[in-house]
């Protein structure tokens, strides 16, 4: 278990464009030392994030925008969580799933201007082998809301950093 900070940014969340879309995370920074920060959930319902309604949210690649040089001996991983509900938001509590699912730390740059991608771990190499995981494949709840989440850890105290998490996304819609 962890503590949440909220980074989850609602102004970007709507799908007006043709699948698939690109989402982006709100500013991964010096906020987030230590916590276990929520980048994106996928509920059905509306409430923090946008509601995806009950159809099925495809995760096609992702790339990691390092914005700022973070502080020496800095680690980053970004993987799966899940909150109760979707209205958990910063010191609430977030269940870790797979904490390195689609990134590793040895799989990021935390230098400025650097991008990183998917290079290794489970969503990867199941991609590759064009299997979809299940954390490429979700599908949204209102109860047990999965997130993807990113978590930032330093030797000392995490004094510089920033990036941004892009996900290419797909919604496949339920007719029903």
């Amino acid at each position: 278990m962890g503590t949440v900070l909220d980074l989850r940014r609602t102004d970007l969340r709507s799908n007006v464009l043709a699948n698939p879309y690109w989402i982006t995370s709100a500013d991964i920074g010096i906020a987030c030392d230590d916590k276990d920060a929520i980048l994106f959930s996928f509920p059905i319902t509306k409430l923090v994030s946008p509601g995806y309604g009950s159809g099925l949210i495809l995760i096609h690649m992702m790339a990691f925008e390092c914005i700022t040089t973070y502080t020496a001996n800095s680690d980053l991983l970004i993987g799966v969580g899940s909150i109760a509900t979707d209205d958990v938001t910063t010191d609430g509590t977030i269940t870790d799933v797979d904490v390195s699912e689609y990134f590793a730390t040895a799989d990021i740059t935390l230098t400025g201007g650097a991008w990183s991608v998917p290079n290794g771990g489970d969503y990867l190499a199941l991609l590759a082998a064009g299997t979809y995981s299940t954390y490429a494949q979700i599908v949204p709840a209102d109860g047990t809301v999965l997130c993807i989440e990113a978590q930032v850890t330093c030797d000392t105290t995490l004094a510089a950093g920033s990036g941004r998490l892009h996900v290419l996304i797909s919604e496949v819609p339920h007719v029903g």
